[in-house]
């Protein structure tokens, strides 16, 4: 009788995982553990020294940002009035860059 797999599963979960034999390790754990740790360490100082510059950017960002949607929405307020009288001409695109604006700082 043939093995066959289950309806709706791949063939790769009727077959146990193929582990290769693992090679017996020398004694220098201790030289890892170290170097481990000092790596661990130096990450830990970099990102402490980094976190003023990277919170100051983040500000930044957001800043942006938001003055990025609110000139987007002054822009579209501004064309939809031009529109309504006879500078319909300027206030299309006028109204186009604000929306192109507000998408673009909101996505």
């Amino acid at each position: 009788m043939a093995k066959r797999t289950p309806s709706g599963f791949p063939e790769a979960l009727s077959y146990p995982a193929y582990a290769p034999a693992m090679r017996a390790r020398g004694g220098r754990l201790l030289g890892r553990g170290a170097w481990r740790l000092t790596r661990e360490l130096f990450r830990a100082a970099w990102f402490i020294v980094t976190l003023p510059i990277r919170l100051v950017l983040l500000v930044l960002n957001l800043v942006s940002r938001l003055t990025g949607i609110a000139v987007g929405f002054g822009m579209m307020v501004v064309g939809m009035a031009l529109c309504i009288g006879p500078f319909f001409i300027v206030g299309i695109p006028v109204f186009v860059i604000g929306l192109l604006l507000t998408m673009r700082c909101l996505g």
